[in-house]
C-alpha cells in the first residue's frame, strides 16, 4: 500500500448510483509504533472532511466505526508525516496492517483485498507522475536553470499522465466488473478524457456500485468548475451584484454605496497565508490611490473575534465587511463572484462594473491598478 504526503488540509451531484450509504469500519494494527494517530474521512471532489478521529496507539487493534452517506477517501496520518488511505465505502470493513518496517498491508472484505491487487497494479506510474513535480522543484532548488527544468516538465508530464491513465485502463479492462476498478479510476483525480474512458469499460453493475460514486464525484466537480469558469468569464465587464454586509463596527454596508471610485473587494481571511503576505503591498496601493481607490475586504471564514483581531494587528485602513458562512439570511458576495480560491481581487470601476477578476497573490493585480489609476 502506498504512502502519500497529503495535499489536503483549504452537492455532489451524483450520476445514477442506485447504492445508500451505512456503516464504514476501519480496522488496524501498527506494530512498533506508540504514537498518535488520526483517521480522516474527506470527500475527494470538495476535500471538504467528512468525519476525523484522532487517538493513542496501543498494541491491540484499533477499531472504528463510521456512518457514511457516500463513498469518500480515508486517510489514516501518522505523527512522522507519512499516511496510508484507501477507500472508504459504506457498507464494506477495511483492515490495515503496519509491520515493524513501516510496510502497511490491506486486508478486509474482498473489496479491499481487490483493491490492494488493482492499487499494485499501477503504483509504479502512479508514482513516478506524483513525485515528478517535487523533482522539478528540488532541481531548481539545486540552481538549474528555471527555463529548461520547466521544458523538461512540459515534455514528461504528458507522458507520465498517459503512461498512469493507461495503466488504470488495464486494469479496468481486465477487471469490468470489479468495485475495486471503479474505485481506482477515481485516482487519475482531475484526468477526466481518461476517467470517462475508463469507466465506459466497467459493466452496468460495477458503473452503479459506491465505490464508483468516486470518480462520479470527480466528474461532477470538474462539470461544476467548468460552469463557474463559465460564469466568471461572463462577469466581466458586467455590473457588480450588489451585496449588503455589516462592517467593523456592526453597521450594514452596501457595496453600491461605494460607487464614484475604483473599488477592490478583496475576499480574504487572516487564516490565508497569502492574504496576509500581499497585506502590506496593499497598503502601500491603498496609500498610493487613496484619492481614486477604495478597497472593501470581505472576511471569509474566521469567526467574529478573529476577523476584527486581524484587522487591528495588521492595521489595515480600509473598509472591512464581514461574510457569515452560517447566516442563510445574509447576503453570499461568494457565490456572487464565484470565489473558489483566496484572496480573490474584484476590480470595479467607478460606473459599478466588473473591471477584472484576479485570484491568489498575483504581480498582475497591481499591475492593473498602475494601469487604470496612474
Amino acid at each position: 500500500m502506498k504512502k502519500l504526503l497529503m495535499t489536503m488540509l483549504a452537492g455532489m451531484m451524483m450520476l445514477g448510483a442506485a447504492a445508500q450509504g451505512g456503516k464504514f469500519t476501519v480496522k488496524g494494527t501498527f506494530e512498533g509504533f506508540t504514537d498518535s494517530i488520526k483517521f480522516a474521512i474527506v470527500d475527494i471532489s470538495t476535500f471538504n472532511l467528512v468525519a476525523e478521529e484522532e487517538f493513542a496507539v496501543t498494541g491491540d487493534m484499533l477499531e472504528r466505526t463510521f456512518d457514511l452517506k457516500d463513498a469518500a477517501m480515508l486517510y489514516v496520518l501518522f505523527t512522522d508525516n507519512t499516511n496510508i488511505s484507501a477507500p472508504a465505502i459504506p457498507g464494506e470493513t477495511v483492515e490495515f496492517y503496519r509491520d515493524a518496517n513501516n510496510v502497511t498491508h490491506l486486508r478486509g472484505t474482498q473489496f479491499y483485498k481487490d483493491y490492494e491487487i488493482a492499487e499494485q497494479s499501477v503504483e509504479e506510474p502512479m508514482m513516478a507522475l506524483h513525485n515528478f513535480p517535487g523533482e522539478c522543484e528540488s532541481l531548481i532548488m539545486m540552481g538549474l536553470p528555471r527555463e529548461k527544468v520547466e521544458k523538461e516538465y512540459e515534455e514528461r508530464m504528458p507522458v507520465l499522465t498517459k503512461n498512469f491513465a493507461d495503466a488504470v485502463m488495464n486494469y479496468v479492462k481486465a477487471h469490468p466488473d470489479q468495485d475495486a476498478s471503479a474505485a481506482l479510476i477515481a485516482l487519475l483525480e482531475d484526468d477526466t478524457e481518461s476517467i470517462e474512458a475508463a469507466a465506459a469499460l466497467l459493466t452496468d453493475r460495477a458503473r452503479g456500485s459506491m465505490a464508483a460514486n468516486l470518480y462520479k464525484g470527480l466528474l461532477a466537480a470538474a462539470q461544476k468548475e467548468r460552469e463557474e469558469d463559465a460564469r466568471m468569464e461572463g462577469l466581466a465587464g458586467s455590473p457588480a451584484p450588489d451585496f449588503t454586509l455589516n462592517d467593523i463596527n456592526g453597521k450594514p454596508l452596501a457595496l453600491s454605496s461605494l460607487r464614484g471610485k475604483w473599488v477592490v473587494i478583496d475576499f480574504w481571511g487572516s487564516w490565508c497565508k497569502w492574504c496576509i503576505k500581499g497585506i502590506p503591498d496593499m497598503k502601500e496601493y491603498y496609500a498610493k490611490y487613496s484619492n481614486k481607490l477604495e478597497i472593501l475586504g470581505v472576511d471569509c471564514n474566521d469567526t467574529v473575534e478573529k476577523w476584527k483581531a486581524a484587522v487591528a494587528e495588521y492595521e489595515l485602513p480600509w473598509k472591512h465587511v464581514y461574510w457569515d458562512k452560517n447566516d442563510k439570511n445574509s447576503d453570499n458576495p461568494l457565490e456572487l463572484y464565484v470565489v473558489r480560491g483566496f484572496p480573490t481581487k474584484v476590480i470595479i470601476d467607478p460606473e459599478g462594473k466588473i473591471a477584472k477578476i484576479i485570484v491568489g497573490e498575483d504581480p498582475a493585480f497591481y499591475e492593473f491598478l498602475d494601469e487604470v489609476l496612474k
